[in-house]
């Protein structure tokens, strides 16, 4: 998983650099921004590296929901965990749209 965060940092090629984060980690940064929008005053940066980055991810949890067995606990709560991640990304996305 990359992600580009700053745009305009350039490597020693002129190349742009990316940060390699882990799903945890892009999680708590889409938690992070989302708690950060919902008490601001004013609408914020917008962190749409983030939001993609977060949207691939639920496709590929969901592919690899599709292959697991039917009925197995872990899917359950697998579910569960990606319908938390979307509520989180859905009410970020409200909280800016609510602003503009």
């Amino acid at each position: 998983m990359t992600e580009e965060l700053d745009p305009t940092a350039q490597d020693s090629d002129g190349g742009s650099e990316e940060v390699v984060l882990t799903p945890a980690e892009l999680i708590e940064n889409l938690e992070q921004a989302w708690m950060n929008e919902k008490f601001a005053p004013e609408l914020l940066e917008s962190k749409s590296e983030i939001v993609e980055c977060v949207l691939e991810q639920l496709d590929h949890m969901e592919e690899n929901l599709r292959r697991a067995k039917k009925g197995d606990l872990k899917v359950s709560i697998h579910r569960m965990e990606m319908e938390r991640i979307r509520y989180v990304l859905s009410s970020y996305l409200r909280c800016r749209l609510m602003k503009v």
